[in-house]
């Protein structure tokens, strides 16, 4: 296993890792978890037991995932956190969720699996999920032995539940990252193991993030894998640098009382959403630069784009011009048509050309794309 190496992917990966978030929604359970460590992005622990989902709104969720598997949702995760100590909630959600099709997934720190018997006790008590990503990192260590994740990765196993082991490794690696991966490999296959770097977020908001050697990371588009639900029905865009930050233009309303599917609608043709994810932030940077405000771009750029997103979006004055420049009718007419071909989702031109057609008929090429948005996705295209 090669630590903080570049990977290279074909352009069907690229696709299908850039498609996911038409499918896939993710709940936050909690921030309450029996760990505080210092790497963690949400800032979780023990102390943030009253942010845990209350049951009712588990269940006001639970009993939309019909119509959420008809909306095209297909996987559903639930993250902290530790959810697991929101079993009740955790339970209701992946049980319906299983029930009306759709694959279930935890991320949890394994802290429950102290033995065999018990690890095994506990998959077994959540039939709905059958995917188990077990978190594994140096700052795990002063809780629990690493031995807890392979018991619960060999438990999973035992249920026939798909076990991945998620390590969370420094760049560049230092020694005790290296040692983990020792602990890794003597265990777990390769194609069960997922890598990423640790982040300048939350707690490890002073960690050195890695810059690039040239100003390339504006063309890299952004990787959403989706929605995020929160414990307290408030919304990100992502489950990485944005997932617990409120500052940001991508706001849906309160996930409690609306229909999640209304948000998800809306998520998928945000206009600025949208753009990142088929144009990366190169059209953004020029615009940014022809207002002045050239000082709101990083003075060193970062190479991945995620700890580029939230210097950019989490500033006030940067968010209004951006979401102002995407929200005018012939931009957003265009990133809805490259959002439909790149990404191959047609709701947002869908909607685009319904709500447009009264003033932008006559615009050149808008009968072409009301006749794209006619057409169906093939099984090609997906």
């Amino acid at each position: 296993m090669q630590l903080g190496g570049k990977t290279l992917v074909t352009p069907a990966e690229l696709a299908r890792e850039q498609t996911a978030a038409a499918s896939h929604l993710t709940f936050t359970m909690t921030l309450a978890c029996p760990l505080r460590c210092a790497h963690c992005i949400v800032g979780a622990g023990p102390e943030k037991g009253y942010t845990t989902m209350p049951l009712a709104i588990a269940e006001r969720y639970a009993a939309q995932m019909g119509e959420l598997y008809d909306h095209g949702i297909r996987m559903i995760s639930f993250t902290g956190g530790e959810p697991l100590l929101a079993r009740p909630q955790l339970r209701v959600m992946s049980d319906a969720a299983a029930a009306a099709g759709m694959t279930c997934g935890v991320v949890t720190a394994a802290h429950w699996a102290s033995s065999p018997d018990r690890a095994r006790a506990v998959v077994e008590d959540f039939p709905g999920l059958s995917v188990w990503d077990l978190s594994l990192d140096v700052y795990h260590q002063p809780y629990f032995p690493y031995a807890y994740v392979r018991t619960a990765y060999e438990a999973a196993r035992a249920c026939n539940r798909f076990a991945i082991v998620r390590f969370a490794y420094h760049d560049p690696p230092t020694a005790e990252d290296e040692e983990a991966v020792a602990f890794l490999e003597g265990f777990a296959a390769p194609e069960d193991v997922r890598t990423q770097r640790i982040r300048a977020v939350g707690r490890a908001e002073d960690l050195a993030t890695p810059l690039a050697a040239r100003d390339s990371t504006f063309l890299k588009p952004c990787m959403t894998k989706g929605l995020v639900v929160r414990y307290d029905g408030t919304t990100a865009p992502c489950c990485i640098n944005l997932v617990e930050e409120r500052r940001h233009p991508f706001q849906f309303g309160d996930a409690r009382t609306r229909p999640l599917t209304e948000l998800h609608a809306e998520y998928l043709r945000h206009p600025l959403l949208q753009m990142i994810r088929v144009l990366g932030f190169g059209e953004v940077a020029a615009w940014l630069k022809q207002a002045g405000l050239d000082s709101v771009l990083p003075a060193e750029m970062p190479e991945d784009v995620c700890d580029l997103c939230p210097h950019l979006m989490t500033n006030s004055q940067a968010a209004a011009l951006m979401v102002e420049r995407c929200s005018d009718p012939e931009t957003r007419l265009k990133i809805a048509i490259l959002a439909r071909h790149v990404l191959d989702e047609p709701r947002m031109l869908e909607h685009a050309v319904d709500e447009l057609a009264p003033v932008m008929r006559d615009l050149p090429g808008f009968a072409a794309a009301a006749d794209l948005a006619r057409q169906p996705v093939t099984a090609e295209e997906t």
